[in-house]
């Protein structure tokens, strides 16, 4: 028996064209997520999620800020920004599988999917401290004005040689759309430490 950790199929595209504000542009943005394998909780056979279940696609027109900056002072040193404001956008929720309880992702009895019409802010940013550190974070938020929806990740890779590496990620998530847990009510928190190895030719 084998039990998956953690796996995710996302797409996140733009397409922008420049703004009379230096950094800025009008965009169109879309993400679209789902899982890829199914996905049970331990010592049980109730099928949690599985590949289009959910499928999550989040849509907005709007403006982009971008931010790319070398630090010449510090060899390696990077940061690049982004940010996406959508006050406009919808956001899409399907579950293709009907062995996955729909009611575990806020979907209404008797309906299979959920369209809301809302506002989204994304950001990602990656900063490169030097060669063996690099921080990366995404922000997105979602609101349709009833419920809200908000993730936070962040990883961070150190490189330790020239062959081994370790990863400390850390993702929350917010969602008053859904039932709550016992523990955490709407938050939900994944946490994990890897360790990996280099080769570069």
């Amino acid at each position: 028996n084998y039990r998956i950790g953690d796996d995710m199929i996302r797409y996140y595209g733009n397409l922008g064209i420049d703004a009379f504000l230096k950094k800025w542009s009008y965009s169109m943005n879309t993400e679209i997520k789902s899982q890829l394998f199914n996905n049970y909780p331990v010592n049980k056979n109730d099928l949690i999620s599985a590949l289009l279940a959910p499928l999550y696609v989040n849509a907005g027109i709007g403006m982009r800020y971008e931010l790319n900056k070398s630090f010449q002072s510090v060899r390696h040193r990077q940061l690049n920004l982004t940010i996406d404001l959508a006050p406009i956008s919808v956001n899409y929720k399907l579950i293709a599988n009907d062995k996955v309880d729909i009611a575990r992702y806020g979907i209404p009895e008797g309906k299979n999917s959920l369209l809301e019409l809302g506002s989204t802010i994304t950001s990602n940013f990656k900063f490169k401290y030097n060669q063996y550190i690099t921080w990366t974070s995404r922000f997105k938020y979602f609101t349709s004005y009833e419920n809200v929806l908000a993730e936070f990740e962040n990883t961070l890779d150190m490189k330790l040689s020239n062959y081994f590496s370790t990863s400390v990620y850390l993702y929350l998530r917010f969602d008053d759309g859904v039932p709550p847990n016992e523990k955490y009510k709407y938050l939900q928190i994944n946490q994990s430490l890897t360790f990996g190895l280099n080769y570069k030719w």
